[in-house]
């Protein structure tokens, strides 16, 4: 499913002290060989097929909070359609959202892809209007759930982002994204998306 970071008129009117940004970067990075030599092969997961439970065509409702970080708790409602599809064997996907609500019509696109020496997953986003791609979240799946996480900007203040998804059932997920303005120590859910999955339609019918 798509997540609303690649809206860029939303993310950037557009979370960290420097040495909290420092800490965050470094948890990050991927692990250099000597650092994944001395974990153990056996203890590194390997999640290149942690996203097939998103491919297919899904029936998305969305929750979006106006004005993160300010107190607010005025909430706008969207419909819309999530499409994933699978690339590279499943190590990699394309998810397009395509929705609508009182505030206007909302269209992104957002790559993910499997990095197997790091064993994380990076999550990038563009919009129609936009154009371009930017700096992705990073992350993995523990326990069913995936969190990725990025640096933004929102205003003149730094941010952390976290971008969170997981399977419910074969037909129902749920994704978040949620900011932080003090380095990770409380964070504000913004986005909420909740996916029924659409079935496919035989060609014969």
């Amino acid at each position: 499913m798509s997540t609303p970071k690649g809206c860029r008129q939303y993310l950037r009117l557009a979370p960290l002290a420097l040495l909290g940004m420092a800490t965050f970067a470094a948890a990050q990075a991927p692990l250099s060989k000597l650092e994944r030599a001395s974990k153990g092969a056996t203890s590194v997961r390997n999640g290149q097929h942690d996203f097939d439970f998103d491919m297919g065509t899904w029936k998305t409702q969305s929750s979006r909070l106006l004005r993160p970080l300010t107190g607010s708790t005025t909430w706008t409602e969207l419909e819309g359609v999530t499409v994933v599809a699978p690339v590279w064997a499943g190590r990699a996907n394309l998810a397009e959202y395509k929705g609508s609500g009182p505030g206007g019509s909302v269209e992104l696109l957002s790559l993910r892809w499997y990095n197997p020496v790091s064993h994380q997953w990076y999550l990038d986003f563009a919009t129609p209007k936009g154009g371009a791609l930017g700096t992705p979240n990073v992350g993995e799946f523990r326990n069913g759930r995936g969190d990725f996480y990025d640096v933004e900007s929102i205003g003149d203040r730094t941010i952390l982002l976290r971008f969170s998804i997981w399977r419910i059932d074969d037909d129902h997920a749920q994704s978040e994204q949620a900011f932080s303005d003090n380095g990770g120590k409380t964070w504000e859910i913004n986005w909420i998306n909740k996916y029924t999955r659409i079935a496919a339609t035989s060609s014969s019918q």
